[in-house]
């Protein structure tokens, strides 16, 4: 179970890549698709799941030749030091977007549930401690609670989910098929990009045990975080109707009070799924911390409460969650192709040019 000498295992590194993905995009996706395509919304984290593939085999092809040591040292070497802190600066932002966005989710959930009477500061900063707490550990502290976590995430979802797939109607799940390819395309891009995770990919190198075989374990946690967001699309629209589930902010959590428990309980069994989101941000509380403490030189403690007041401010700035919603986007049609796609790829070519020259 454990990790040894800092390092983490296969197995702990596909539970992290698997909860980084997951995070809020099980509630939240179903949502946005079906704003996008309507009935046939569920199909989109199929399509997703081929740019998360991409995206996850570019970046992990960079481990053998950036694992030796953290990242700014490894691009320094790489493409020099000015370059190296661009990347890392803008790395940093995303991160911080990137635990931002999950908090504020996060805390609008959990008080429309679970603290209805708190405010949504008040909400919010409750929800960041125990992160800001958890960061101040090892990466292989996180590797070992992400071990516990999974089975309290995934035992919910089987509970509430399989019985959904039972109750949903098969005899039209494809509709017209009448679908526009570039539309497709696009809205599966957007979906790809949404999701958190495979930015820390990068930034983990130094704690792997064996970084050639990062890739096979990326790509097989990807897909299968994947499948379980195509069958909460699948059942949020199947039931509630495509209509329905655009009108929710968390589709995939009313979901389980209409139709696997009675009103508000819920609530309870959702609650679980939220630890997915603590992982995530711990990691990025943990990474952009140290990014930061690097680019500057300050303690690692405080780069890391740095981040967290950062991200905790950037929480409260959105009036709502389609205000939110759309400001993701945004950000990540620009930083999460930059960090997911252009940089890796840009950073291959670069290393085999060397290897070449």
């Amino acid at each position: 179970m454990y990790s040894d000498n800092g390092k983490i295992s296969d197995r702990q590194l596909k539970i992290l890549i698997f909860l980084d993905i997951l995070s809020v995009s099980v509630i939240t996706l179903p949502k946005f698709n079906a704003e996008y395509l309507g009935d046939m919304g569920w199909l989109l984290p199929i399509g997703a799941a081929v740019f998360l593939t991409i995206s996850l085999i570019l970046i992990s092809s960079l481990a053998p030749s950036l694992y030796s040591g953290s990242l700014l040292n490894s691009l320094t070497r790489l493409i020099g030091k000015p370059l190296a802190a661009f990347f890392c600066g803008g790395l940093i932002i995303k991160l911080t977007f990137g635990l931002s966005n999950d908090l504020r989710i996060f805390s609008e959930a959990a008080k429309l549930w679970l603290l209805p009477s708190a405010g949504l500061p008040l909400t919010a900063l409750i929800a960041l401690l125990p992160c800001f707490y958890g960061a101040l550990f090892s990466y292989e502290t996180r590797a070992r609670l992400s071990e516990i976590f999974v089975f309290i995430v995934l035992i919910p979802f089987a509970a509430v989910f399989i019985p959904c797939l039972f109750k949903a109607d098969y005899n039209n799940i494809f509709g017209n098929f009448n679908l526009s390819r570039n539309i497709y395309i696009k809205g599966s891009l957007y979906n790809c990009l949404l999701i958190t995770g495979p930015e820390f990919l990068l930034l983990s190198f130094p704690y792997l045990k064996n970084p050639y075989r990062l890739k096979g374990a990326a790509v097989s946690s990807g897909l299968f975080a994947f499948a379980l967001i195509t069958i909460v699309c699948f059942a949020c629209i199947n039931l509630l109707g495509a209509d329905l589930t655009a009108s929710f902010d968390f589709p995939g959590a009313e979901i389980m009070d209409v139709f696997v428990f009675s009103q508000g309980k819920g609530a309870v069994m959702m609650s679980f799924f939220y630890l997915s989101v603590v992982i995530f941000a711990i990691g990025a509380i943990f990474f952009g911390g140290g990014l930061l403490s690097e680019l500057t030189g300050l303690k690692p403690v405080f780069s890391k409460l740095v981040i967290s007041i950062a991200a905790y401010g950037l929480s409260l700035t959105c009036g709502s969650i389609t205000e939110l919603s759309r400001a993701n986007l945004c950000f990540n049609l620009l930083f999460g192709t930059a960090y997911m796609f252009v940089f890796p790829l840009l950073l291959n070519l670069i290393i085999k040019f060397k290897k070449d020259d």
